[in-house]
């Protein structure tokens, strides 16, 4: 392998051997100058004499020379050292006075080296050099000894390093290289030993070279989930129980990353790709700590995760991968803000007396910070499944009141309950709610919303909290509705309500228990007396009530439509009936009004607070009649009495 010299800063050195060559021209000048200088005389005596003499001469082997210093391929420094495991490599070119090849040789010491150890070299490069190790009575260590190089050419020669502190290497080591041939008569190695050159295009690569051990990683890696689970949104913080060796130069950092698995490190990039959750984010120089801030949503299930150690250098801990999954906790469903609708904002009116009005209607969203999917380990399948709901009267029934089938009450509170699980509320026989999903939940991770919408009825004893003619009990008060849901875990959100508060407006209801006002048969010119007819109101709205009444005359001819004629002898005034709240003789009762609207009775008929027929609110109207005296066509007489609810004031509820 040929060379240019002038690629080296350092000229290539003279030769230090006399060649064969040489010793062969000389030799031919003496004999020339010999016959020269002797002469004829010279030569007879000679003749006469017969006598010679033969020169002899050893021209003894010199070693081959550096014509360009050793060096370390790559340099191994305190700010770039070599990785334990990894292969330092030096190169030096030599060039030798024979033309024979010549060896590299790397020592830990400057002790001379021997040439051709074990005496088997013909000059041919069959025969090493070795260090001045302790077989050879010294103390060195051979780092390393190239393959015969020709003379001239480029020779390179390698170790793989070690931990240091084991074996033969240190943390920092000096290295001495001398170049060698293997003379088969007097093998020779240059005889001072060259540490490098100063300088190099790639930089400064001279002795000493420097050994970056391994961090040390213990089998112990732990994190704050791994047992008691951390909700999403929250953090999870890696321990390690880690360090390093080194110490020249300072104190080595170290740094813990956390893959999600234990085949995407890698040892090129020192990370994980897309698989890295976490890296220590300080400069520690034990015990390395990383900490992952999870998402807000993240699917209850144990995660895998494995830890790494590396060094500043990038250098890797023996026993890396150690696995510390980490437990994301189930969370309950909770109700999105502001997601609550009922009835669309507008209030609701009760319409059927002694029944349920049906179709008001409500709309709302379930939130799972755990997705509102469950992990693939759990099926892929919906998170929330189930909800329940409270349509309650705000300030009478606080939000934890109104949960159970021990407080549905129709006057206050209506708790409902639908989905899989949900075992507070009624159920749908005694109070129809009916909610349907409108919008699922996709196949995605990071969804977290089921939309519902819903219709439910109320019954007619629904407290009303709107303000009428007459104000009601509860005008200072609104309906509201709260909502929680359930998870496939069990796990019950707190109840949410809405800001968004509406009215039940007042249903003023009455109903007539008989068909029939009876009086006993009367003569004309006389009363009943104290022997009084009676009808019986019952409360079949929402407020306390009194009744206004009014009436029509009565006669034999009577029908709706078909009022009876103004006959003094055969048609009985409204007039001369009178009525009272409790029995009476004729005369001490309230004479009937044919106006419209009639006079208001203050009956004071309590609100009903059952939807049983039964448990009716009701009271008795007495009645009394007189009959005129210019009455004189005898027979049965029939008239139409009117009743009408109105409510009682808010002190006599």
């Amino acid at each position: 392998m040929s060379y240019n010299k002038e690629d080296f800063p350092n000229y290539v050195r003279t030769a230090g051997k006399i060649t064969v060559l040489t010793a062969l021209t000389g030799f031919l000048v003496f004999i020339v100058t010999f016959v020269y200088d002797f002469g004829a005389q010279e030569l007879n005596r000679v003749s006469a004499q017969n006598l010679s003499a033969t020169t002899t001469l050893t021209v003894l082997n010199t070693p081959p020379q550096f014509d360009w210093n050793a060096y370390e391929v790559v340099a191994s420094a305190t700010s770039s050292p070599t990785n334990s495991g990894d292969v330092i490599q030096w190169s030096a070119l030599g060039s030798d006075s024979n033309n024979a090849p010549y060896f590299l040789l790397i020592c830990s010491d400057n002790a001379s080296p021997t040439p051709d150890w074990d005496d088997v070299g013909n000059g041919t490069g069959v025969g090493e050099p070795r260090c001045n190790v302790p077989s050879e009575g010294g103390t060195a260590i051979q780092w390393g000894v190239s393959a015969a190089t020709p003379s001239g050419s480029l020779a390179t020669v390698s170790t793989t390093t070690e931990e240091w502190g084991t074996g033969q290497f240190l943390e920092i080591s000096e290295w001495y290289a001398w170049v060698c041939d293997d003379d088969a008569v007097n093998p020779r190695c240059n005889n001072i030993s060259v540490q490098g050159p100063t300088s190099t295009p790639t930089g400064t690569t001279s002795s000493p070279f420097h050994i970056n051990n391994r961090p040390v990683f213990s089998p112990n890696l732990l994190n704050d989930a791994q047992l008691a689970g951390v909700d999403p949104g929250g953090t999870v913080t890696w321990t390690s129980t880690s360090s390093d060796p080194d110490s020249v130069g300072g104190q080595d950092t170290i740094t813990l990353i956390i893959c999600e698995d234990n085949v995407s490190y890698n040892t090129t990039t020192n990370t994980c790709g897309t698989e890295e959750i976490a890296s220590t984010t300080s400069s520690v120089e034990d015990n390395a700590t990383s900490t992952f801030a999870l998402p807000a949503v993240l699917m209850d299930d144990d995660y895998p995760a494995y830890g790494y150690i590396i060094d500043e250098h990038g250098h890797e801990a023996l026993g890396n991968g150690l696995q510390s999954d980490y437990i994301i906790n189930n969370v309950a469903p909770f109700i999105a803000p502001g997601s609550i609708d009922l009835n669309g904002g507008a209030d609701m009116t009760i319409s059927v007396p002694a029944g349920e009005t049906t179709g008001f209607t409500l709309d709302f969203t379930l939130r799972d910070n755990n997705s509102c999917r469950t992990a693939a380990s759990a099926g892929s399948s919906t998170e929330i499944v189930g909800y329940g709901v409270s349509v309650f009267r705000a300030d009478l029934r606080a939000t934890s009141t109104c949960l159970t089938d021990a407080n549905y009450d129709p006057n206050v509170c209506y708790p409902g309950r639908g989905g899989t699980g949900v075992t507070t509320g009624v159920a749908t026989s005694t109070w129809d709610l009916s909610c349907t999903v409108t919008s699922s939940c996709p196949d995605d991770a990071s969804a977290t919303d089921i939309d519902y919408t819903c219709t439910f009825p109320l019954w007619f004893v629904a407290d009303p909290t709107t303000p009428g003619f007459k104000p009601t009990a509860y005008e200072d008060d609104h309906w509201s509705v709260g909502i929680f849901g359930l998870d496939d875990d069990t796990a019950s959100g707190t109840m949410a309500t809405t800001s968004q508060f509406v009215d039940v407006e007042s249903l003023n209801a009455l109903d007539i228990v008989q068909s029939n006002i009876q009086y006993a048969d009367t003569e004309p010119g006389q009363n009943t007396g104290a022997v009084n007819a009676y009808s019986t109101t019952t409360n079949v709205g929402n407020t306390s009530i009194d009744q206004e009444i009014s009436g029509e005359s009565m006669c034999g001819t009577f029908a709706v439509g078909n009022e009876c004629p103004v006959s003094a002898t055969s048609t009985i005034p409204a007039f001369e009936q009178e009525y009272s709240t409790i029995a009476f003789s004729y005369g001490a009762g309230t004479d009937l009004s044919s106006s419209t609207p009639g006079a208001e009775l203050e009956s004071n008929i309590g609100e009903t607070t059952s939807t049983s027929s039964s448990a009716y609110t009701s009271d008795v109207t007495y009645w009394g009649i007189a009959v005129p005296a210019s009455i004189t066509l005898a027979g049965s007489y029939t008239g139409l009495n009117a009743f009408d609810a109105v409510s009682n004031d808010p002190l006599e509820w």
